[in-house]
């Protein structure tokens, strides 16, 4: 049980991270427009892909829970 806890908690940390530095990427894209006009356009695709590690880190957290409030 610690195992997979432990494994679950890194995942989650990883998802996590990804996600939001996908977002500061994103943001930085649509404010700072360092490629002229297509910034925005990959700035939002950026922004919108962002979502996918963040869902992914909190369905691990659901999971964490789940273990937790089993074996405690």
């Amino acid at each position: 049980m610690e195992e997979s806890l432990e494994s679950l908690q890194k995942l989650h940390k990883k998802f996590l991270s990804v996600g939001l530095l996908l977002l500061l990427l994103g943001f930085a894209l649509l404010i700072f427009k360092p490629i002229g006009k297509a910034s925005l356009y990959i700035g939002l695709v950026v922004f919108a892909l962002a979502f996918i590690p963040l869902e992914m880190a909190k369905r691990t957290a659901r999971k964490m829970a789940i273990i937790a409030f089993r074996g405690g």
